[in-house]
């Protein structure tokens, strides 16, 4: 069989992740637009070609292997009136569907973008399933709960003090998705399962970013609350980002930074099962995997990051190189709120992107560590990866003076 379309797409993912990032980092409005429409376009060809191949399969199994899937009757519906409209190129027909989108192709999209992004995979992502506001347990609840007697108003106050009420709709995420013009030149009306395919990609991606990105570094102010900010103090709405703690090494610098999030904010202990270590691709590759991969004679193989304490290491590109994040990954909550949104719209505002048709989609939520000290930022510039051990077995070597 050839090559699963998944695999062409996530490379193109990837690309897109390693441009947008550095497109907003340097403020180049333009590049970041470009990488969007590279994106987009290079997954459009690939479902192009998928389509051209395989459209006249009926083996529900072999088309599940290239991506796609069974749709309802209720979301084969909405893609034959959104393909509808898409053909007709006119802005008032868009504007027209005002049946969202339904929420089970949210549903997936979330699910595509877990299983293709690992740090989304591993924090609590709740579906507020249209609920506005959603409550978050502080601290450990349980270490608060225990003793005789009269629970009294101090206790008590405490108590309500730790539940924190957090609206899911404050921050608003819009995704843009391109249709390019010649997209709609097959006959999808008969097959809305390959549209289906390519809005759910590009919603996935796109959403995934958006969240990445304010899961790591968000401020506050209309967004996530990330992992490396001081959650402690705000100022006009925004939270800063922590100093950066340097670690030279993943044995005792690690272990005190993992001893750190022992204790929640109130200074209770509290049990750490696993740390989550996100760091950029680049450090991964130099150093990350040479460190779990340490050749030890007579030992083999070592993994010298678990050795110091269970750990298990995602990559993102939204993490910069030589900076990685370790934390309690459960003690992050975020929620999604796809079932209010969903409604697609024709957006005529980028006139940079003039050979494609360009619509968007909103997708509303909320998230931010429980605690301050379930994250830290680490500078991890002056880690050196381990040098690879020589045997000399028999014999003289000399070795170059000075």
């Amino acid at each position: 069989m050839p090559m699963i379309n998944n695999d062409l797409i996530n490379q193109e993912s990837q690309k897109f992740m390693q441009g947008m990032m550095s497109a907003l980092q340097s403020g180049d409005a333009e590049a970041a637009a470009k990488a969007l429409q590279e994106m987009q376009t290079g997954i459009c060809n690939i479902i192009e070609q998928e389509f051209e191949q395989y459209h006249g399969t009926g083996d529900m199994e072999v088309l599940q292997s290239r991506g796609l899937r069974m749709l309802t009757s209720e979301e084969t519906t909405w893609y034959q009136k959104f393909i509808g409209a898409v053909k007709t190129g006119a802005k008032q027909e868009i504007t027209n569907l005002t049946t969202a989108m339904p929420v089970t192709i949210i549903d997936r999209t979330i699910t595509d973008m877990k299983k293709n992004h690992p740090l989304l995979s591993k924090i609590d992502i709740t579906d507020a399933a249209g609920a506005q506001k959603l409550v978050m347990n502080g601290v450990q609840m349980a270490a608060k709960l225990g003793g005789w007697g009269k629970i009294t108003s101090a206790i008590a106050t405490e108590l309500k003090g730790q539940i924190k009420t957090i609206d899911v709709t404050v921050a608003k995420y819009t995704a843009y998705f391109i249709i390019p013009k010649d997209f709609v030149k097959f006959n999808f009306t008969f097959a809305p399962m390959w549209v289906d395919q390519y809005i759910r990609i590009i919603l996935s991606e796109s959403i995934a970013f958006g969240l990445e990105k304010t899961i790591i570094s968000g401020d506050g102010s209309d967004q996530f609350i990330g992992m490396t900010m001081d959650i402690s103090s705000t100022s006009n709405g925004k939270y800063s980002q922590k100093e950066a703690v340097a670690i030279s090494n993943f044995d005792e610098d690690y272990s005190n930074v993992v001893a750190g999030m022992a204790k929640d904010d109130n200074g209770d202990d509290r049990n750490v099962p696993a740390v989550l270590l996100v760091v950029n691709p680049q450090d991964y590759i130099k150093k990350i995997r040479r460190i779990q991969n340490t050749l030890i004679y007579g030992t083999g193989a070592v993994d010298l990051i678990n050795n110091t304490y269970p750990t298990e290491v995602v990559q993102s590109s939204m993490i910069p190189e030589g900076k990685a994040v370790a934390g309690i990954a459960k003690n992050y909550f975020a929620a999604i709120n796809g079932g209010t949104s969903g409604i697609i719209e024709y957006d005529d505002s980028n006139q940079f992107l003039e050979d494609n048709r360009v619509y968007t989609t909103r997708v509303y939520g909320n998230g931010q560590p429980v605690d301050n000290t379930s994250f830290v930022y680490l500078d991890i510039s002056a880690v050196e990866p381990p040098a690879l051990p020589v045997l000399i077995k028999g014999g003289t070597v000399t070795t170059k003076t000075a």
